[in-house]
């Protein structure tokens, strides 16, 4: 058993885990890490919206949400992908009330790529070593956080990844530290 799973008593416990989608969502940064947390065991994963309609990613993929963020239960695990379309999210006070909650009663906070920029703008990486994509690792520290330019970066319940395939990378971690 790993730290986190003592700490945490994960030990077999059924594990609620959200993927947050918006439209201008990095699709890879979803689909990356859905790959391996949908496997984990004893385990059930959604996605969560504003709206309960498709969300088109920045290609214009089509992705379907399970139900809206009001309708979430309180999650053990957040997932924040990365993408432009958060941008306009970053004064929403809808989602970053959201945020704020499921982080708050989360046993992992994961982000992708862009995702940590959303978290920060919750309030939610102050003081902690984070990264990002490289092109606003530069942005971290306007959040209060130390940009770390690593592919994944852990601090304490959250875990950070570049973005891209570093997602999966950042995945298996967490699936290493909560499923061992």
């Amino acid at each position: 058993m790993t730290s986190t799973q003592a700490h945490n008593g994960l030990d077999g416990r059924h594990l609620q885990i959200g993927t947050f989608l918006y439209d201008g969502v990095d699709q890879i940064d979803v689909t990356g890490p859905f790959e391996v947390l949908t496997r984990l065991p004893n385990s059930t994963h959604r996605f969560y919206a504003v709206e309960d309609r498709p969300i088109r990613d920045i290609m214009g993929m089509r992705l379907l949400p399970d139900t809206t963020l009001a309708n979430a239960p309180q999650l053990d695990i957040l997932h924040a992908p990365g993408g432009p379309g958060n941008e306009p999210l970053t004064d929403d006070e809808t989602v970053l009330s959201w945020l704020r909650s499921q982080a708050n009663g989360a046993v992992a906070v994961f982000s992708v790529c862009t995702g940590a920029l959303l978290l920060g703008s919750a309030g939610l990486i102050l003081g902690r070593r984070a990264t990002t994509h490289w092109t606003t690792h530069h942005l971290l520290s306007s959040f209060g956080a130390t940009s770390v330019k690593e592919r994944v970066v852990r601090d304490g319940t959250y875990l950070f990844a570049a973005g891209v395939t570093a997602g999966i990378d950042g995945a298996l971690q967490l699936a290493a530290d909560l499923r061992g």
